[in-house]
């Protein structure tokens, strides 16, 4: 009898053990993977990015300028106009307030002006 712990290949009296090579997967199945690659972008975040876009660029402002006006790293700031960021409201607070405006204005379609 193999010792406690062992990797020996007789199994304890209270175990039954059985021919692994008789076993089967039938009626087994693998969960379906997750939902890889990029999650889809709300249009509230399509629109803010674009509106993000053209303020900066209106006011003649790079991502850095934006980002010190709004008290934001300049990566969050670029990662906002590409909609690859699901921001706070207090993020969307700060980016408004640097172009003085609500954020209900941020978010408004641009020709809704």
């Amino acid at each position: 009898m193999a010792e406690p712990y062992s990797t020996g290949t007789s199994c304890p009296p209270e175990v039954q053990c059985t021919d692994l090579t008789a076993l089967t997967l039938d009626g087994v199945h693998e969960p379906d993977p997750p939902p890889y690659g990029k999650p889809s972008v709300s249009q509230a975040a399509k629109r803010l990015a674009m509106n993000v876009r053209l303020l900066r660029v209106a006011h003649g402002w790079s991502q850095e300028a934006l980002a010190l006006n709004a008290g934001l790293d300049r990566t969050f700031v670029g990662a906002i106009e590409r909609a690859e960021r699901n921001i706070t409201l207090a993020s969307a607070e700060k980016i408004a307030n640097a172009f003085g405006m609500t954020v209900a204005d941020l978010l408004t379609p641009y020709g809704e002006r």
